[in-house]
């Protein structure tokens, strides 16, 4: 399980006109709300949350929030909001947990090798799933999972059920497919023939034209010879 600091303020909640001159200033609104936690709104910095999420990148996480001089919550981000033309955040959910209840969060994959159906048999490895939806204790909640795909030829492939995750609940299909490694639209042997093909080609067309060459010489040498007689 991963932590991440945030530290954030307390902020009343107030009209769209309040939020906007709060990010015109540097921070982002947001609320707090869990099982066990009434609502309250918050304002974090965009500077902090940047941080935060260049620490978080790739994993799944705890973020520790600290607002103003109380203990730190364990929260985790529900929602973020951005606008459709800048995609700068306008706004956060935050959902505080409780250590001894379990979570519901996605934790990502990260694939890792080259198949051996890509090098050796010009395979195409394809992802269909770039996170695991899973429901654990906070202190089970794994970073990330990691799947070593070298071993995987064409046609292979690693689904939800394949994946063992101590003290974790699953919660997509087990049968839903993450990568699989599909045959190429075009073989290499295929192509070697495609390549011979055009080499015999190529080498047909060329003894076509020194034919045509030749010919073309022995006709001026005929004419020639019938002009030498014409004069005689």
């Amino acid at each position: 399980m991963k932590e991440v600091a945030l530290p954030a303020e307390l902020r009343e909640a107030g009209s769209k006109g309040e939020a906007r001159r709060l990010r015109v200033s540097g921070s982002i609104p947001a609320v707090v709300y869990g099982l066990k936690t009434a609502p309250y709104s918050i304002k974090v910095t965009e500077r902090a949350l940047r941080d935060a999420l260049k620490k978080a990148a790739g994993s799944a996480v705890l973020y520790d929030l600290r607002v103003g001089d109380e203990p730190a919550n364990k929260v985790v981000i529900r929602d973020l909001q951005r606008d459709p033309l800048t995609s700068k955040i306008t706004h956060i959910d935050f959902h505080a947990i409780a250590m001894d209840r379990p979570l519901s969060v996605k934790v990502p994959i990260h694939f890792i090798g080259t198949p051996v159906g890509v090098k050796t048999d010009a395979g195409i490895m394809q992802t269909t799933m770039r996170e695991l939806s899973v429901s654990c204790l906070p202190e089970n909640m794994p970073e990330k999972i990691e799947l070593n795909v070298e071993e995987l030829g064409i046609g292979e492939a690693i689904h939800v059920e394949d994946i063992d995750l101590p003290n974790v609940e699953k919660l997509d299909e087990p049968q839903r497919t993450i990568v699989v490694i599909s045959a190429p639209t075009v073989t290499r042997a295929e192509v070697e023939a495609m390549e011979t093909g055009e080499e015999g080609e190529e080498a047909a067309e060329g003894e076509a034209a020194e034919g045509e060459a030749a010919e073309g010489e022995a006709a001026e040498g005929e004419g020639a010879e019938g002009e030498e007689k014409k004069e005689e």
